[in-house]
């Protein structure tokens, strides 16, 4: 059977849908917990006009061929920003979009082209997958594959990850995702520590405004780039994705699961979840804004027929706040927030995702808080 590798031209509009459905060609929309991602958001990223990656990265797409069907896909990037933050890690590459059919000689071909391009730059370590930083799809699911993916999350078939260890990759990390059920109560001890520092005078909580949406996105970077700045993998929050959420999401952010928690007036602390979009926009094939009926859909399912489930992407307190024995519980301050107004509003579940598997203080609060894992992702690399 003959494998064939095609570098994708990202200026070639039928070479990238043909990379961007590959998802369909090998078959996963006939899985029931698989959820297509919105297509307009990956052909902006991979558009060299409209790209948030391209301003701090480069990358080289691949579609892979077996007996000439789209077998399997993958990219190799190079993040700038990532050099700029890890001066002494070794010089890394970095793969995303890996999707593929249970063949390893295709993944191996694929993989092959990426470590070329990964060396071509001069690095020796390649590691993924992420499409394209942190910030964005990222690992492979290795437990919960029984539960649709939540939106921005990734679902891949189970037979994935031993495929990349098979084509020589080791885990280097693992990252969690954690269910919470509206109907258990707050733990005691979190509720506790939440009021004493609800009831300091210069302590605020406030929501997120939709109509000074430009002035708490910059809020929410400003916070996550110092908040995260140790992070494994950790890349900055750029002014570009500072602007997806000030236009393209604010079509769907819910004020009242967003906030802001301010110390004499100063933003301290900020918490950033966004209703699941995945609950309706199943029936969608990827397409949004290409199909007006779609469009016509999501607008009234928004009004009428909200997600019952949240995903909790983003929770960072400033370094100066975190350390105070003060100002300490603000992170708990959040969690009652969002569990208090998120079931008045009608939300049921949440995700809070992801979290590092060794961030032993964040996985204890969401512990006690009353959350379970119940997803796991691992991301891999290899030497080269």
């Amino acid at each position: 059977m003959a494998i064939e590798v095609r570098p994708v031209s990202i200026t070639n509009k039928k070479d990238v849908e043909v990379f961007l459905h590959v998802p369909w060609s090998i078959g996963l929309d006939k899985e029931p917990n698989w959820v297509p991602p919105m297509l307009d958001d990956l052909r902006k990223l991979v558009d060299p006009k409209h790209s948030i990656f391209l301003p701090h990265g480069e990358f080289q797409l691949w579609t892979a061929f077996k007996d000439g069907v789209p077998a399997g896909r993958i990219s190799a990037q190079i993040d700038f920003d990532y050099d700029k933050t890890w001066p002494n890690e070794v010089p890394t590459a970095f793969f995303g979009f890996f999707e593929c059919v249970d063949d390893l000689d295709v993944a191996n071909a694929l993989f092959k082209v990426a470590e070329d391009y990964a060396r071509s730059k001069k690095r020796t370590r390649l590691r993924g997958p992420m499409t394209f930083d942190t910030k964005g799809d990222i690992g492979i699911l290795i437990e919960g594959y029984d539960t649709k993916a939540k939106i921005g999350t990734v679902w891949n078939r189970p037979f994935l990850g031993p495929l990349i260890e098979k084509a020589g990759y080791a885990k280097v990390k693992d990252l969690l995702g954690w269910r919470y059920d509206a109907t258990i109560p707050m733990d005691e001890f979190t509720s506790k520590i939440s009021k004493r520092t609800r009831e300091l005078p210069n302590v605020i909580i406030r929501n997120m405004s939709l109509k000074h949406i430009e002035r708490d996105a910059k809020i929410l970077q400003d916070i996550y780039n110092e908040a995260w700045s140790a992070n494994w993998n950790f890349t900055p929050f750029t002014d570009g994705e500072l602007a997806v959420i000030a236009n393209d999401y604010k079509i769907f952010i819910d004020e009242r699961l967003a906030y802001v928690a301010e110390v004499d007036g100063k933003p301290a602390a900020v918490l950033f979840a966004i209703p699941d979009l995945n609950e309706i926009i199943g029936d969608f094939k990827g397409e949004l804004m290409k199909n007006p009926i779609n469009l016509a859909k999501f607008l009234w399912r928004l009004k009428f027929n909200r997600p019952k489930g949240i995903r909790l992407i983003l929770l960072g307190v400033k370094n100066e706040y975190r350390a105070s024995r003060k100002y300490g519980a603000l992170v708990a301050c959040l969690y009652e927030e969002i569990s208090i107004k998120g079931k008045a509003a009608g939300y049921q579940t949440g995700e809070l995702s992801w979290t590092l598997e060794d961030n032993d203080g964040i996985n204890r609060g969401i512990e006690r808080m009353g959350a379970s894992m119940y997803k796991k992702w691992r991301m891999f690399e290899r030497s080269l």
